[in-house]
């Protein structure tokens, strides 16, 4: 199976609009059962489509109060499955990229192994991912992307601390010579910090 990433995939990933119902249920009082049933609906159903088992065990903890959103152990372990099988056929890949490809190859599959991390919702592992693809990257304007995606982990979280660090360090990035796009992303992530 040859591994490929999207980079226009990088903008949606972590899925900010689940950080959004989860926020809803979390804190609204005033929802209706039907707008709540849909909330818990649309979580459960990317839950399950994208195979998010440490998402589901986070929020199954975070919105135990609800009745429609509680840990299913046969769901979980079989998500949690298929997800160690992914990242061992990633860290596969990697290892023989390491061996026997160049460094922006290495870059490109430790790339793949952090996007995948991010969309199941293993944001801490999927930060460490960013981090090590960082070091790994040379290009200024793919440094920033990977910045730009520890952002929105950030956002996802509600982590003020990884969002405002990972601001500033996307500022002196762009200071040294980011394209007219990239300063464009960075200025709607510092509107969305004020």
């Amino acid at each position: 199976m040859p591994l490929e990433v999207d980079e226009d995939s990088l903008e949606t990933n972590p899925d900010l609009t689940l950080a959004q119902d989860k926020f809803l249920l979390e804190t609204s009082n005033t929802l209706s059962p039907e707008d709540k049933n849909l909330l818990e609906m649309n979580i459960m159903n990317s839950i399950k489509k994208e195979n998010m088992a440490p998402f589901f065990e986070q929020i199954c903890k975070d919105l135990s109060n609800l009745d429609s959103i509680k840990m299913d152990k046969s769901l979980y372990d079989e998500m949690k499955e298929k997800n160690t099988l992914k990242i061992q056929e990633f860290d596969a890949f990697i290892e023989d990229a390491e061996k026997n490809l160049t460094e922006m190859e290495v870059r490109e599959k430790n790339l793949i192994k952090s996007e995948y991390l991010c969309r199941i919702g293993d944001l801490e592992g999927a930060l460490t991912a960013f981090r090590k693809t960082y070091e790994k990257t040379v290009s200024l304007g793919q440094r920033l992307d990977i910045i730009f995606h520890l952002i929105r982990i950030g956002f996802f979280n509600m982590d003020h601390d990884v969002i405002s660090r990972n601001i500033d360090k996307a500022k002196t990035l762009i200071d040294e010579g980011g394209d007219w796009d990239r300063r464009n992303r960075l200025k709607v992530y510092q509107v969305y910090m004020a």
